[in-house]
């Protein structure tokens, strides 16, 4: 069975994407807003790092792969040379200028660190997890250990996206059941229902159609069952359902009654132009709130999710 790599998504502006949701959705323009410098600045570190290739992504294990291991798992941090610190530094500006609530926090990271040579040592402690040595970090700089934590997590998703091609390639012919991505192992932070033809029966449901996961870390696509929980793997249609968008038929949070989590999911099949997936979770903030309302969490946390 393969498992078809989905196309890569246009590297059109983010801004202009950004610029016309906001015009289609003006109720939520205080949303773009916030969160609109931040994609922008992550789009911009993509670019910057089109000409980073000091990495080497792992040989893929069809065996661990194919039990669920993805297959950057484990990887060591790659040399980032000074491309993180610029990353750095744009994204705090980014932040700063998108919610100002915080905007005395990241200054006060921005002054700490200014002539700091240790952001590639902060870089690694977010890459491997280690909180411990995160909160040493925070507590030596004397700065927020929370906003540090998103902006190094922010500043290494374009290394994450900028990876993730090659690894693809490496397992495109390879089967993947999982509801968390096979590159980097994140969950999605939303779906596309797609009306593509498949040959594998299993990945359809009636007239359901496709349904593709965007990953929240790295922006890879993938398919999986259409009617199965990423979360959980629940396949009881029982505790499986959604929430309905009031403003549009195409929009609506899939749940699940058994792990209580939830993801966004537009149903591309009428629409003419497919959606950004980099940009379209902004517009369904509105069901973030729903199904938080209603007691579900999110698949995965986001800023504009969890904020």
């Amino acid at each position: 069975m393969e498992n078809i790599q989905s196309p890569s998504t246009s590297k059109h502006d983010v801004l202009t994407g950004l610029l016309a949701l906001r015009e289609q959705t003006p109720a939520l323009e205080n949303i773009f807003d916030a969160f609109g410098p931040i994609l922008k600045a992550q789009e911009d570190g993509r670019i910057l790092l089109e000409k980073w290739n000091d990495f080497k992504t792992p040989e893929a294990d069809a065996l661990r792969f194919e039990q669920g291991v993805p297959i950057l798992a484990g990887m060591d941090m790659p040399s980032l040379d000074n491309y993180f610190s610029k990353i750095f530094w744009n994204m705090a500006s980014a932040l700063a200028e998108g919610m100002p609530a915080i905007a005395d926090k990241v200054t006060d990271i921005i002054d700490a660190l200014k002539d700091s040579d240790s952001l590639n040592d902060l870089a690694r402690c977010v890459w491997e997890e280690d909180n411990n040595a995160i909160e040493v970090f925070a507590k030596e700089a004397s700065v927020d250990i929370t906003i540090l934590t998103i902006l190094g997590s922010l500043s290494l998703k374009p290394f994450m996206n900028r990876m993730k091609d090659e690894a693809a390639v490496k397992i495109e012919n390879m089967v993947w059941n999982k509801g968390y991505c096979p590159i980097c192992g994140c969950f999605p932070d939303m779906s596309l229902l797609k009306k593509k033809i498949t040959e594998n029966a299993e990945y359809m449901a009636g007239h359901g159609g496709q349904r593709w996961m965007h990953c929240s870390c790295c922006d890879h696509q993938w398919r999986i069952k259409r009617n199965i929980c990423p979360w959980c793997d629940s396949e009881d249609y029982k505790k499986l359902s959604y929430l309905q968008s009031e403003e549009t038929k195409t929009e609506r949070a899939d749940i699940c009654d058994t792990c209580k989590r939830y993801y966004v999911t537009i149903d591309t099949r009428d629409l003419t132009e497919m959606p950004d997936p980099r940009i379209a979770p902004l517009s369904l903030v509105h069901l973030d709130v729903k199904a938080q309302e209603e007691g579900y969490e999110p698949m995965a946390e986001t800023l504009w999710n969890s904020l």
